[in-house]
């Protein structure tokens, strides 16, 4: 129990949108930032499958099988949105059609600790809902419209992962592999030394 403290634990804000497309072979592009952050959530889920014999429970298998979520973000320009449904910017603007099929993005983002580290995600192969019409009128006060995208997750093509988190100031973190998190989609190394 040494060494821990509660600043470990305390987890705030969450910075540094990046979303980088997902290849047919698995392979990953580069990360495009996405501006202003807002809120992320992912939750998994899992199918269990029990063994019986002698009439109890014997084993029992559980196993993620998919994921969904909801990013929330400060609007989206013509290029975001074009990136996030898998079109081109057209003439300044972005059109959906009935084949449009949003495409497998890696998505990656940050969060803040008390403790002056922070963590950084990564969620492998997501698909989000094609981003729609937002159009409020401004009364007595104006307030900025926020975005929200549902997303899907499935595991990564290669390695059938769903997620990956590091702390920054864990001691056994890959400092070259944070250095590089937003510039190239990371995936866990096994502990030098382990």
């Amino acid at each position: 129990m040494a060494g821990k403290n509660y600043k470990q634990k305390i987890i705030f804000g969450m910075d540094s949108i990046h979303v980088a497309t997902v290849d047919t072979d698995g392979t990953f592009g580069t990360p495009v930032e996405i501006l202003g952050a807002k809120a992320c959530e992912a939750s998994f889920e899992s199918s269990e499958i029990f063994e019986y014999a002698d009439n109890i429970v014997v084993d029992s298998d559980k196993r993620v099988t998919k994921g969904s979520g909801k990013l929330s973000v400060l609007g989206l320009t013509m290029e975001e949105k074009a990136l996030l449904s898998g079109v081109e910017v057209m003439s300044g603007g972005v059109a959906i059609g009935a084949t449009t099929n949003a495409p497998n993005l890696a998505l990656m983002f940050a969060q803040n600790k008390r403790d002056g580290g922070k963590i950084l995600n990564v969620i492998y192969n997501v698909q989000f809902s094609i981003p729609g019409i937002q159009a409020t009128s401004t009364e007595e006060e104006r307030s900025a419209q926020i975005v929200e995208l549902d997303f899907t997750c499935l595991p990564d093509i290669n390695d059938q992962l769903f997620m990956y988190q590091v702390d920054t100031t864990d001691s056994t973190a890959d400092s070259t592999m944070v250095s590089k998190w937003f510039t190239e989609v990371q995936k866990p190394k096994p502990t030098a030394g382990a």
